[in-house]
């Protein structure tokens, strides 16, 4: 049995700030699977997959969608349509999913034109969520794999310097190339 009141005390306290804060997300990752029980470590591989960029993929979504976990099978639920509409906005067409909550937040989120706020943006969207999704929870592999989704956010961030920022600019830019014909990125010019 998972002892989740001593694995929850452990963990570090993060803000949705966007500054630097240094430490081993793996290790922390490792450090919890090792106080889980076998499924619950299963569900922290399943968000793990998630979250890594390129992971969540079509058939991945429908093995969260299955997933035993409350937590999983919502985040990334969310995580979809929030996907689909984003391909929906640059397409230049109207979201036509599931509705979601928080929906009414998202056209605003991607029609901002600074590209890093826009980012920032997002992810205190997804932060928010994350933490909306355990509301009244106590000591649950739920609140653990909500924390794990605010540390990779913050892991995210923290692996950004100014040369991945400037590639995270230009993947966005390219992103939106075939919305805005003509847009190419050269990080070299100015």
């Amino acid at each position: 049995m998972a002892n989740y009141p001593y694995i929850i005390a452990s963990l570090p306290d993060f803000t949705p700030d966007f500054e630097r804060h240094e430490f081993d997300y793996d290790g922390l990752v490792t450090f919890i699977k090792g106080q889980c029980p076998a499924k619950d470590a299963a569900y922290i591989d399943l968000l793990q997959k998630g979250l890594d960029e390129g992971g969540a993929e079509e058939g991945f979504y429908d093995e969260a969608a299955a997933s035993g976990n409350a937590f999983i099978r919502n985040f990334f639920s969310l995580d979809h349509s929030v996907r689909s509409a984003k391909v929906a906005f640059l397409e230049g067409l109207d979201y036509e999913g599931p509705d979601f909550e928080g929906q009414e937040e998202i056209p605003g989120i991607f029609a901002t034109e600074n590209i890093i706020e826009r980012e920032k943006r997002l992810d205190r969207f997804y932060w928010e969520k994350a933490e909306d999704l355990v509301l009244g929870e106590l000591f649950s592999i739920d609140i653990v794999l909500s924390f794990l989704v605010k540390a990779n956010i913050v892991r995210r961030w923290n692996r950004l310097d100014p040369a991945e920022g400037a590639e995270l600019f230009g993947r966005l830019v390219q992103e939106v190339r075939g919305t805005f014909k003509g847009v190419e990125y050269n990080p070299d010019t100015k």
